[in-house]
């Protein structure tokens, strides 16, 4: 009996024992973990687009494409090639800039997707339209500064330059689509221009070569 009870404490003796390795060992552990933690700030990437006509008073979301009222097609606008200069909407007028908020370096690149159509009225008072081919693109007249017009090889017109807000409080605005510096030719009644765009932006570090596949810079230079 004596020597059962000796055993007992024996290896209850042991069991504490190795409870108390273990607790040092797993404290030891997350010692050693917390020890090797690092702060780390994380960036974000954030470029919008501003359509207007004339000036921000006449936002081009007014002018959204119809369908059937009050349905229009969602995010993309009507532009009137037909009248000249008595409607806010003519072509004339329309104006874009860009606002990055990214608080890290930033390349962005932007699509244009233009498409002309003409519409008619049928016999059943139904409007049918058409679309028709664009031969080459539309004269908008494009901001050239820092761009780079790859349209004709991937369909992107790129900013050269990597780019970062102002301030926390205070985007850095980057025009696009300037005032004309001569007239739009007209097109005859029914037609008229449907556009919209799209913006993909990356962080500058490795993101147009992870991003895009772009090993380089479309003008042939690093990123």
């Amino acid at each position: 009996m004596k020597r059962y009870r000796r055993n007992v404490y024996l290896a209850s003796a042991l069991l504490v024992f190795s409870l108390g390795l273990f607790v040092y060992a797993t404290y030891a552990w997350f010692t050693h973990r917390f020890d090797d933690s690092v702060e780390a700030t994380v960036g974000f990437v954030e470029v919008d687009f501003f359509a207007y006509f004339i000036d921000e008073t006449h936002p081009a979301s007014d002018y959204l494409v119809p369908i059937a009222p009050p349905l229009t097609k969602t995010g993309i606008y009507e532009i009137d090639i037909t009248t000249n200069t008595t409607t806010i909407n003519f072509f004339d007028n329309l104006r874009v800039r860009l606002e990055v908020k990214s608080n890290i370096p930033t390349y962005f690149r932007i699509k244009v997707y233009e498409q002309l159509t003409l519409k008619y009225l049928n016999f059943d008072g139904s409007t049918t339209e058409l679309s028709v081919l664009i031969d080459g693109i539309m004269p908008f007249n494009f901001e050239t500064q820092n761009w780079y017009d790859n349209r004709d090889q991937d369909n992107y017109i790129y900013y050269m330059l990597p780019v970062i807000r102002e301030s926390e409080s205070q985007p850095l605005d980057i025009p696009l689509i300037n005032p004309p510096e001569e007239p739009f030719g007209t097109y005859s009644q029914g037609y008229s221009l449907q556009i919209t765009f799209s913006i993909e932006a990356v962080q500058a570090a490795h993101g147009p070569q992870n991003v895009w596949n772009l090993e380089e810079t479309p003008w042939g230079i690093s990123w």
